[in-house]
Formats: structure tokens, sequence, C-alpha cells
């Protein structure tokens, strides 16, 4: 089919689709795999991402070239290596703009994952004042040019996105004032990614000092998709910042905990819901992500108004013993599902709602028999911390029974958190 005529009024274009060839590290010739030995082994893989060294301490074009490597390659099989490398790249870079300014690293690096790169020769017009448009556009390498001009001499359009055309402009175009030229680390258009009725307040071209211009672009569905399935109380991310601050993976690597957070079952209890029912099997160990819980237990005591009277004589009195308060980064029920038989004496109530995380006995059993140093030192922990909890919940039935009236109701303020009682084990010479 012939090309459509430009509209009356408007400049002509020539149309340029730009082409990206599929690039790999197994393609680049040995002088630059030995240029890129910080990132690449010498068969040419990606490193581990452990192995990395930081990018702001290696030469800046070794990291550049890699990094449109990376971007070049399909974003599904994109590897963490790579992916570490690009975004501390955009991390380093990028610092006036709210994709990367406010975004916690997992956000950061699932948003370096959805990018794509491409490459527009010079006068290449990227972005027309006026338009509508969905996508965001991050400069890897060159420079453009912004224009801006009155709005009453502006005519507007929808931009093309199904086939990334981009057009070369003509120099004696008039886009309006020249306003600045930016460079590597700019971000241009991403007030589109929240605001799909934005209209482009600008124009930008590729500067006609640079040869060809490397750019990423983030489309406002893969923006908006990723958000949306990243929220605040129940993404992964948020879940594995409560595994860091935890005494018993303190150990543990931050791939690891984002793994076994992952496995995890998430729940919410709204107040006064029971996370554990005395006498029951316990099936689950809960890891309190928000909210608080209480263990209780009851039982009935014989009590005689007379120091003389006989049994016969003696009333039931029934007593509600606070046991310990939880709290977030806490582990819940770890007492009943340690236990031989499995039963717990008390209950766990929840005193607000309550989001956890929930480990089975299944996954239990298949993480504590790793053989691997930080899952060992988890599960001595643990142990070590059932035996001290123990120890305080006797001492609080042992009050409890002796003075019934003299009950002590646990305080949110003065409750003891697992690191407390580590401290006051250490104190005590039993060891960590």
């Amino acid at each position: 089919m012939a090309a459509k005529p430009p509209p009356k009024g408007t400049d002509s274009f020539t149309p340029i689709l730009p082409l990206l060839p599929r690039k790999s590290i197994k393609g680049m010739d040995s002088s630059a795999k030995r240029r890129n030995s910080h990132f690449v082994d010498a068969h040419g893989r990606w490193k581990s991402s452990l192995e990395l060294p930081d990018v702001a301490a290696v030469d800046s074009g070794q990291a550049l070239e890699l990094i449109k490597v990376a971007l070049a390659a399909d974003p599904s099989t994109r590897s963490d290596t790579a992916l570490h490398l690009v975004y501390k790249w955009m991390k380093d870079n990028c610092k006036n703009t709210m994709i990367f300014g406010s975004s916690h690293d997992y956000i950061g690096r699932e948003i370096c994952r959805q990018m794509r790169l491409i490459k527009l020769p010079s006068r290449a017009m990227l972005i027309r004042q006026g338009d509508t448009g969905d996508r965001c556009y991050i400069l890897i390498d060159g420079l453009v040019d912004v224009y801006c001009k009155d709005d009453s001499h502006i005519l507007t359009c929808d931009e093309t996105t199904t086939d990334l055309q981009y057009n070369v402009v003509k120099v004696t175009t008039d886009y309006g004032e020249y306003k600045a030229t930016l460079g590597p680390g700019a971000v241009v258009g991403d007030v589109v990614l929240l605001n799909p009725s934005a209209r482009r307040n600008a124009t930008v071209i590729v500067s006609k000092r640079t040869t060809e211009c490397c750019l990423v672009y983030l489309g406002r569905v893969d923006y908006v998709r990723l958000i949306r399935t990243v929220s605040m109380e129940t993404s992964h991310y948020v879940q594995a910042e409560v595994l860091d601050y935890m005494y018993l993976f303190q150990k543990w690597p931050t791939a690891d905990r984002m793994k076994l957070v992952a496995q995890m079952r998430s729940t919410t209890f709204r107040a006064n819901d029971y996370l554990y029912r005395a006498g029951t099997i316990a099936t689950t160990m809960f890891v309190l992500v928000s909210g608080e819980a209480m263990e209780r237990q009851n039982f009935n005591l014989l009590e005689s108004s007379r120091p003389l009277a006989s049994k016969h004589n003696a009333a039931e009195v029934k007593i509600n013993i606070e046991l310990m308060l939880l709290g977030p980064g806490e582990i819940a029920n770890e007492h009943a599902f340690l236990k031989a038989n499995q039963v717990g004496a008390f209950d766990i109530k929840a005193v607000t709602d309550v989001h956890a995380l929930c480990i089975s006995r299944h996954m239990f059993e298949c993480m504590t028999v790793s053989d691997k140093d930080f899952v060992q030192d988890m599960y001595l922990k643990l142990v070590a911390l059932a035996a001290d909890r123990d120890d305080y919940r006797r001492e609080r039935l042992e009050f409890g029974s002796r003075y019934p009236d003299a009950h002590v109701a646990m305080c949110v303020g003065l409750r003891y958190t697992d690191a407390d009682l580590v401290r006051m084990r250490c104190a005590l010479g039993r060891g960590t």
C-alpha cells in the first residue's frame, strides 16, 4: 500500500523504523570480553550478581556497552546479573524522576526488566508537543534537544506506538524556543505513565551533535500493571523486608529470603480472630507482618475463702493469663509447632487486624533438611527462642496461679521482643 500523504499544514517527515540487531554476550569479540571481564566470565556468560563489582568503580564505557547489550535482549530472557547492572546505572543516573526516586529496589529491578532499547539517528523526533502518548523515555547514550512553543500554535494528534516509527525532521522546521539539551540519565515523558490524558508539553528531538542516540522506553501498560501487582501489604518485597529485621534470618542472603517469602502464604486476621486455638493440632507457624496478637491461657483454680476449709467447700476460679504480646517481625505459634504432639496449651488471638505469612509444616520440614549454614543457624535460633519463650510463659503462669487477684496485663509498650529475649539470654550466660 502506498504511504498516505501528510495532512495539509504539517511538515513532511521521513519515517524511520529503528532496527535492533539481537545482541548477546556470546557475540562479543574477545577484546570486548576482556574489557568487560568485570561482568562476564571467560566463556562470555554473565557472572553471578553476588560477584559483581560496584558499577561506579568500573570504567563507565565498559558498563555502558554492557548495559546496551542487556537492554537489547528480550525482556523475558534478561538475567538477574544484567538487571543488577542496569538498575544500578539507572539509580545512579536517573535521580530526578518519580520512577526510581521513590521506588523500592524490587520494583526498580522489575521496571528495568520491562524496558526496551531503541536507537535513533540524528534529528529524529522522539516527542512532539501537544501529542498524547503512553511511553516514558530514558537516555542511555547521546543527546536530545528540547523545544517548546506557544500552545495556540500546536497541532495535536496521538502518537503512533504500534510499529515504533520515529521521524527525521528538517533542520529549518520551527518547533518553538530552544529550552535545553539533555544527556544520559535524563527522563522525558514520565508524566504520561500515571496520567493517560496528559499531553506532551514539549518537543524532543535527537541533537544534531549526536550521530546515534540510544534510549529505553517504558510503556504505561507495563508500568501500571507492575505497580498494581505489588501493593504495600501483600507484595513479596515488603514481606521480605520484615525478614530483614528478624533475628532468625540475619544470615540469610537476600535472594534466599525472597524465595522463602514467595513460598509463604499471605493471610489476614481481623481483631479478635484466633490464629491458634488451644488443644488443636498446630499445622502452621506465622510470621507477623503487621498488627499484634496475644497469647492467652485459661485454666481453673480451686480456691477457698477459709484456710482450713475442706476440698468440697473450695470454689473454682477461672483465670485468664496473658502470656505474651506478639508484634510485627515476630514468630507466632512456634510452641505447638515444634512440640512432638503438635498441641499447644494456650490460644493466640488477634488484638488488632493482623497480616501474617504462613509457614506450613511441609514447607518447614523441606526447608530445615537443607545443610546450608544459614538454614541451620535459623533452626538453632528458633529452638533456642522457643525455649526462652517457654521459660517466660512458665513464670507468667506461676505468678498468675499464685496471685490470681493480682493479675498483671501485658502492655503494648512493655512487651519483650525476640531480640530482648536473646539479650537477656546472653546476660544470664546461656549463650546464643
